[in-house]
C-alpha cells in the first residue's frame, strides 16, 4: 500500500478532494482524515492520510497553501509542491530534502502540462527517485473533469511514483 500524506491544505481542501478521489479511482484508498477513517475499496491500494507533523514512514507527501513545520524522518519520501509556494520551497531547502517534485505550468517545473484540451497530457521533465526505482521523463494523460491546475499534477505525480500503469489513463 502507498501511503500518501496530505499536508497543509487548509483553504477549501480542493487538494484533498481531488487527491483522494484520483486514488479511490485508480486503486481504491483508505482514508485518515482528521478524526474520520473510511475505505473507498475493499483492498485499497493507498492510503491517503491528512495533518501528520512528523513523517516517519516511505511516503509520498503533498504540500499545501498553508505550510507547516513537517519534521521528516530519515526514510524514503517523495514532497511533491506547487513551484510557486516559496514558503513551502525554502521549509525543504532548510530541512534538506533531496527528492523534490515541483508542480506547475512553469516548464522548469518538474511535471507540468503540455496539453489540456482535448486531454490533459501531463509532462514529467525529469528523472524521480523513489522506493529505489528511476521514473523516466515521460508524457501521460489524465482524464478529469477538474480545473486546478495544481491538484491535478500532484494527482498525477501520485500516480505516477505508485506504479500505477501509465499506459492507462489516469482518472482524476
Amino acid at each position: 500500500m502507498q501511503n500518501v500524506i496530505i499536508s497543509g491544505d487548509s483553504k477549501d481542501r480542493r487538494l484533498t478532494e481531488i487527491i483522494i478521489k484520483a486514488c479511490a479511482k485508480n486503486g481504491g484508498a483508505l482514508v485518515i482524515d482528521g478524526k474520520k477513517v473510511y475505505e473507498t475499496e475493499n483492498e485499497p491500494k493507498f492510503c491517503v492520510m491528512t495533518d501528520i507533523e512528523k513523517i516517519s514512514c516511505d511516503c509520498i507527501v503533498i504540500l499545501g497553501d498553508e505550510v507547516k513545520d513537517i519534521e521528516f524522518g530519515l526514510c524514503d519520501i517523495a514532497v511533491i509542491v506547487d513551484s510557486g509556494n516559496m514558503k513551502a520551497l525554502e521549509l525543504l531547502k532548510h530541512q534538506g530534502c533531496k527528492n523534490v517534485i515541483t508542480c506547475s505550468m512553469n516548464a522548469r517545473a518538474s511535471l507540468n502540462m503540455s496539453g489540456v484540451y482535448p486531454a490533459k497530457i501531463v509532462s514529467l521533465q525529469r528523472g524521480i527517485n523513489f522506493s529505489g526505482r528511476y521514473i523516466e521523463p515521460c508524457e501521460f494523460e489524465i482524464i478529469s473533469d477538474e480545473t486546478e491546475i495544481y491538484p491535478i499534477l500532484a494527482a498525477g505525480a501520485v500516480m505516477l511514483m505508485s506504479e500505477t500503469d501509465i499506459r492507462e489513463k489516469y482518472f482524476i
